[in-house]
């Protein structure tokens, strides 16, 4: 389970960030955290958006099947919100478009899907794929300066 560097508000500014980690159902699945969901520098009272396309800040996850022709249900559990110092929250929030996902060969299509819902998809050019995982924070005007984490936890599996 990778890490995702703590966030702190110097002076209006925060890098805002989340833990990940992964599971699978399936013996012969593996499933990996690549790169934390990363939301860079926020300003106080100004909401931010990440899209699962940002090749630097979106998180990734990987997956790989027992093979070609496998069934997998990719399912989130996602935080409404970061916990941050002395139990200040930050509201975090997932679209209905900020999950991608795509195979790893050349002729595998990148298919957008609500991480908020179970979705199901069909391995057909690759056993394995990246997920994309992007989102929104929402700070007040008057966020308390410090840290914020929370866990998002994708679960994959194959039938």
């Amino acid at each position: 389970m990778p890490q995702l560097p703590r966030a702190h508000f110097p002076t209006a500014l925060a890098i805002l960030s989340a833990l990940w980690s992964a599971s699978s159902t399936a013996a012969q699945t593996t499933v990996s955290g690549v790169r934390d969901l990363n939301f860079g520098f926020v300003i106080q009272g100004l909401a931010t958006q990440v899209s699962p396309t940002d090749p630097i800040k979106s998180g990734q996850f990987y997956f790989r099947t027992p093979g070609l022709g496998s069934r997998v249900r990719v399912q989130f559990t996602l935080p409404t919100q970061l916990n941050g110092p002395a139990g200040a929250t930050l509201p975090i929030a997932f679209q209905t478009t900020d999950g991608f996902i795509k195979g790893t060969a050349t002729s595998s299509i990148g298919l957008t899907f609500n991480p908020n819902a179970t979705s199901t998809f069909n391995m057909v050019t690759s056993a394995d794929a990246n997920v994309w995982l992007g989102g929104r924070v929402t700070p007040a005007i008057n966020q308390t300066v410090g840290g914020y984490t929370n866990t998002v936890i994708m679960t994959v599996t194959v039938f």
